[in-house]
């Protein structure tokens, strides 16, 4: 006599070979959500953060459909750019686009990354990337992944015309940890106020002035009552991407060494556009009505060097282990 086998099991064993067989094409889908310090039109999220996003998510669908998606949730709206570092550290989100110098009061070192003499790619190199990572980690409780923006420097900008340091003594300016030892230095009178603010303190004559990216102030709108761009550029931005550590480390190694290769070419790709906007943005600024004074060769040179010597000065007053160790990597 012929056995049967019953239709349930039939369908048990189905459905098990299937799951066998298709597992692997349902992949967990991770999603990262992630903000940024400024707003998502201000200059530095618009041709920084965002075009890395969309790549990364790009790469990621082509590569590995269904696994990883990087979500922008937006930017102070979502949550104050002072308190996002914390937000971060706590896993509130999982990747924030800012500037050291909104935490350096916890994490010290990580703002020497303005003092730095080389591009992106020769840190990660050298192995610098790896010791911010300790800092943000031991700090942040934070992956360090990389930084956007890298090339792009600071600059003064005054709503009265400074000819040359002398005249710098005694000007309010508008400030963040990023600069304040070399305002101090200049003689200038730091004064904390918020981005947003910056327009109002600038018209109503409460600040004399403020330092800023040299191409990111048209945006806020600030170039219609700061009237002058002073001196040489110094510094450079301190943009870096970070990661919650759980939730970073938690990622499979594909997917994490997917969105580096892409931040790492999208850095690049920035870096390079950075220098040739910074070029034209001179003269952008001259035709919205802005003056251009240059200090005399003296003065140029004082400058730039009180710049980075009250810089290394002022980080090595707040901490000396990671600090020591980068000035020897970063200054060349």
């Amino acid at each position: 006599m012929k056995k049967t086998v019953p239709h349930q099991l039939i369908f048990m064993v189905s459905v098990f070979i299937f799951f066998s067989f298709t597992s692997h094409a349902f992949a967990e889908k991770y999603i990262l959500k992630a903000i940024s310090a400024w707003p998502k039109n201000a200059s530095e999220v618009a041709t920084e953060y965002l075009p890395f996003i969309k790549a990364a998510n790009d790469y990621l669908s082509k590569t590995y459909p269904g696994e990883l998606k990087i979500q922008y949730l937006g930017g102070p709206e979502v949550i104050p750019s002072r308190d996002q570092a914390e937000a971060i550290r706590m896993g509130t989100i999982d990747v924030m686009f800012g500037t050291a110098a909104y935490y350096a009061g916890i994490a010290p070192a990580a703002n020497v990354a303005k003092l730095s003499r080389l591009n992106t790619t020769e840190e990660r190199m050298i192995g610098v990337d790896a010791i911010f990572d300790k800092i943000h980690r031991d700090k942040l409780n934070a992956a360090y992944l990389g930084r956007l923006g890298s090339e792009i420097q600071f600059q003064l900008y005054t709503i009265k015309p400074v000819k040359n340091l002398a005249e710098i003594k005694g000007l309010r300016i508008r400030t963040s940890a990023m600069y304040i030892d070399f305002i101090k230095s200049l003689g200038g009178i730091p004064s904390a106020i918020k981005p947003g603010d910056v327009y109002q303190a600038l018209e109503r004559g409460v600040v004399d002035g403020f330092m800023w990216p040299l191409y990111s102030i048209r945006p806020w709108g600030w170039h219609e009552v700061a009237k002058y761009v002073v001196g040489p550029p110094f510094y450079k931005v301190c943009h870096p991407v970070l990661a919650n550590a759980q939730k970073w480390d938690h990622l499979p190694d594909h997917l994490r060494l997917a969105v580096l290769k892409v931040l790492a070419e999208q850095a690049a790709i920035v870096d390079t556009e950075s220098v040739e906007n910074m070029k034209n943005e001179v003269g952008i600024l001259k035709q919205a009505g802005m003056e251009v004074i240059s200090f005399s060769p003296e003065d140029k040179k004082k400058y730039l060097e009180m710049a980075y010597t009250e810089g290394w000065k002022g980080q090595l007053k707040m901490e000396t282990e990671f600090t020591t160790q980068l000035q020897k990597l970063l200054s060349k």
